[in-house]
């Protein structure tokens, strides 16, 4: 060990824990006695992580998880990866087909938008502002990360949220699996009326290294409009993304 970084060494074998952990989450209590510190200094380190991104914190159930820049892409964060390599296409789709287009990376339990651009139809729909975090469920971006998960982790992550939800959806929990159920066999999230009725959106996942770490959302309203240029847009997605 370095002589004067025993604080370092702390800080990164309890990121070193987490990480190992997945997505169990970490309390505090654990922390403290897996790294056999104070529970006052394994919580000043743990906040160290969250402010720096690192770590995600549930305010609810005081646990800790892995952070989005927990994932590194030639030493920027995932956040800044997914801008960079989304970002024109997003423009693009909202230019062509006139729908806000909304980027979004997964934070644990959470969603967070990253990138929004505005389309040029009269109404426009979007779920998030960029910066604001949501809980995976929550309507058509999420569900691009949500229905390509495995079975026991929706169930785990949708117990977690199941507050959260209740608070913003207009669907019932059974409804919103028949959604999950759809989007794997669309192979796309598609949402329609979870937090406006006659909103829809759908939502095409992205992926770093076959990792699933984000989504590509586009929301609009029922109608023939959308419907005209559903299949089209999708197939764009589908194209650009892969």
């Amino acid at each position: 060990m370095i002589q004067g970084a025993q604080s370092v060494y702390r800080t990164l074998n309890i990121l070193k824990m987490i990480i190992q952990r997945g997505e169990s989450p970490t309390t505090l209590k654990e922390v403290s006695e897996a790294m056999e510190i104070t529970t006052s200094t394994a919580h000043r380190l743990l906040s160290v992580l969250t402010d720096c991104g690192f770590l995600s914190f549930d305010q609810k159930h005081k646990t800790y998880i892995i952070g989005s820049d927990s994932v590194i892409y030639s030493g920027l964060s995932m956040e800044h990866y997914v801008r960079t390599s989304f970002g024109a296409l997003a423009g693009n789709v909202a230019r062509l087909f006139g729908y806000t287009t909304s980027l979004f990376i997964r934070d644990g339990d959470d969603c967070k938008c990253v990138g929004i651009f505005q389309g040029t139809n009269v109404i426009q729909l979007a779920a998030c502002r960029p910066g604001e975090r949501a809980p995976l469920g929550f309507g058509s971006p999420s569900m691009g990360m949500l229905a390509f998960l495995d079975d026991e982790k929706i169930t785990a992550i949708l117990d977690r949220n199941k507050e959260r939800l209740r608070d913003v959806l207009l669907v019932d929990r059974e409804t919103l699996m028949e959604y999950v159920a759809l989007s794997r066999k669309l192979g796309y999230g598609y949402a329609e009326s979870f937090l406006v009725q006659g909103g829809l959106g759908v939502s095409y996942p992205l992926k770093f290294e076959g990792k699933l770490v984000g989504a590509m959302a586009v929301d609009a309203l029922v109608g023939r409009e959308w419907e005209s240029k559903r299949e089209e847009l999708v197939g764009y997605l589908k194209q650009n993304i892969g």
